[in-house]
Parts: C-alpha cells; sequence; structure tokens
C-alpha cells in the first residue's frame, strides 16, 4: 500500500508545495480573466508567479532543511527541491488553464482581442524601435494562435522565472556542515 510519508522529503516537502503554487497560479490566471485582463498579456515579471515561486519555494526549502536534513541543505539539494516545486507547479497550470481554456472558449478569444488591440495601440515610435515588419507578422500570427500555444507558453514561462529564483533561493538557503 502506498504510504506519503516513504517519500523522500527532498521529493515529498516541495511537490506538496508545488501544488499549492499550481493552484494557486491557475486561481490567479483565472480570477485575472474574469477581471477582464487577460493574464497571458501581463508582462512575466508583474506575474504572481514571480512571488509564488520565491515564497513557497523559500519556505518548501527550509522545512526540509530545518525538519529533516537537520540543519544543513547541500546546494544540489536545494536545486533538486526547486525542480520538483517547479516541475508540479508547471504541470497543474498546465491543466489547469487547459481545463479552463477548454470549458471557457472566450478565454482564447479574448487574449487575440486584447493582444491586438495592445499591438495596434503602440506608438509609432515604438513600432519603429521593434520593426514594422515583426510588428505585422505579430499581428498576422496572433489571430491563429491555440490554446496549446498559450498553456505550453504558459508553462514555459514557469520554468523560465522559476530557474532563475532556484538559483537564488538554493544559494541563499544553502548550508554545509562545518569542517573543523
Amino acid at each position: 500500500m502506498f504510504n506519503w510519508n516513504t517519500i523522500p522529503p527532498l521529493v515529498r516537502i516541495p511537490f506538496k508545495y508545488g501544488v499549492l503554487g499550481g493552484v494557486l497560479s491557475v486561481a490567479f490566471a483565472i480570477s485575472f480573466y474574469y477581471l477582464g485582463r487577460h493574464p497571458f498579456l501581463i508582462p512575466p515579471f508583474f506575474d504572481i508567479r514571480v512571488l509564488l515561486i520565491a515564497i513557497l519555494l523559500f519556505f518548501a526549502l527550509r522545512e526540509v532543511r530545518e525538519f529533516f536534513f537537520d540543519g544543513i541543505l547541500y546546494f544540489w539539494q536545494g536545486m533538486a527541491g526547486c525542480l520538483v516545486y517547479l516541475a508540479t507547479m508547471a504541470t497543474i497550470g498546465l491543466i489547469g488553464i487547459f481545463s479552463f481554456g477548454n470549458s471557457q472558449p472566450r478565454f482564447l478569444d479574448m487574449f487575440v482581442e486584447q493582444g491586438v488591440a495592445q499591438i495596434k495601440s503602440l506608438p509609432p515610435e515604438s513600432i519603429e524601435q521593434i520593426g514594422k515588419q515583426a510588428v505585422d507578422e505579430v499581428l498576422m500570427k496572433l489571430p491563429t494562435t491555440t490554446l496549446s500555444q498559450m498553456v505550453f507558453k504558459y508553462t514555459g514561462q514557469t520554468f523560465a522565472i522559476g530557474f532563475f529564483i532556484t538559483i537564488i533561493i538554493s544559494v541563499i538557503l544553502r548550508r554545509q556542515p562545518k569542517t573543523q
């Protein structure tokens, strides 16, 4: 019979926090959708996932270090725990956003409409900096966007955001035994 406590704490604890982070990130994405602002058009550095990853990852690794490893956490252990957390959070996010997008066809339509409106509202100076050809290409590709493309972009962004935070948190929480 399966026993949750037989799973190593370096996997079990970040997994638990990853589920929480994934559920909260999907809940925030759905909330933004219902508030009229499509969550995929918010710049990634203003995304709630940054805070969720940083805070929950910190507490997950700290819990592992203090309660299971006697205050010692090597960098590789921190990175391994972070990867478990990120994989869990990204998987929950992928499933949640895909399920919500399938149940709400307006989710994709709203992304296309707001995305086109956002690009068309760019000032001429910004269009010159980006390049007229690049802007026209985006305007042509945006209406053909699929839900799968959106979901995999969201998942990729979760890993990209999380990877840098992972390194920082692993270094901050790293504690090695003192050599004498």
